[in-house]
């Protein structure tokens, strides 16, 4: 888990001691940063499992990573470019042309239907509409298995389906990095299942790095690696995890039980 310049150089994503502190209710609890340090160097073409338990620091780390929140300290570079070096407007365009997202609460759009829930990032990017930019969405609900449902509205789908486009959406613009925050936390296991397949096939098919922020064991065993994170701090990995091998690592003193990220 080095980020040196060599390492880094063919990263989709890396942090260099990111620390995250907020205001006085962060040091009400002791004065414990939310993320304290942070070292972590994704390859492109990665599927990542960000882990640890509640308050651990899981979804700051996915927030600054992503762009959405400025660390205390640190840097964090999407693709080569050093998001401490953008200004709002700069980060804007990168969240929008560069990184996909799919999180729980889906943020599907009701007023559009589901053609235009995917098309939707393309058209923020400046594309104009027709034929090609419909075109691409269509692939995109293809590749999820939901063309023949692109007319119509996200609430006459199931929790799964809806989840399955905010994936076509978060694809659509072949972004660098796709951050999934909790994405089957609502969600059977067998629809479950199909929705970490899709982010699975994203990597394998189609070259993406995805970071999946998640508590589920079942979820971690999809990916390449696991990352822990504990108090803010990265303290652990295993690659290639499954399940027994995650809920062992999690139920276990981590400096014990985990490879020490160094």
């Amino acid at each position: 888990m080095m980020t040196t310049a060599a390492t880094e150089s063919g990263a989709a994503l890396a942090l260099e001691g990111v620390s995250r502190t907020y205001g006085a209710t962060t040091r009400s609890r002791g004065g414990a940063p939310a993320l304290d340090g942070v070292d972590l160097v994704v390859p492109r073409g990665r599927f990542v499992a960000v882990m640890g338990p509640s308050g651990s620091g899981k979804s700051t780390l996915l927030r600054c990573a992503a762009g959405l929140e400025r660390p205390t300290a640190g840097t964090v570079r999407i693709g080569g470019t050093d998001l401490a070096t953008l200004k709002a407007a700069g980060l804007t365009r990168l969240r929008r042309d560069r990184v996909g997202f799919v999180f729980q609460s889906l943020n599907l759009v009701s007023a559009l239907n589901v053609r235009e829930n995917v098309t939707l990032p393309l058209l923020l990017a400046g594309a104009r509409e027709g034929r090609e930019l419909d075109g691409r969405a269509l692939a995109g609900l293809a590749a999820v298995g939901l063309a023949d449902r692109a007319e119509d509205a996200p609430e006459n789908l199931s929790g799964g389906q809806r989840q399955r486009v905010a994936i076509a959406r978060a694809l659509v613009n072949e972004p660098e990095v796709v951050f999934a925050d909790e994405p089957t936390a609502a969600l059977d296991p067998v629809t479950a299942a199909g929705v970490l397949a899709l982010l699975r096939r994203a990597v394998d098919e189609r070259g993406r790095t995805v970071v999946l922020v998640t508590h589920d064991p079942v979820a971690a065993a999809w990916t390449d690696e696991a990352v822990f994170l504990e108090r803010g701090r990265l303290v652990g990995r295993l690659d290639r995890p499954d399940e027994a091998g995650v809920r062992a690592a999690l139920g276990a003193p981590t400096e014990r039980h985990l490879a020490v990220a160094r």
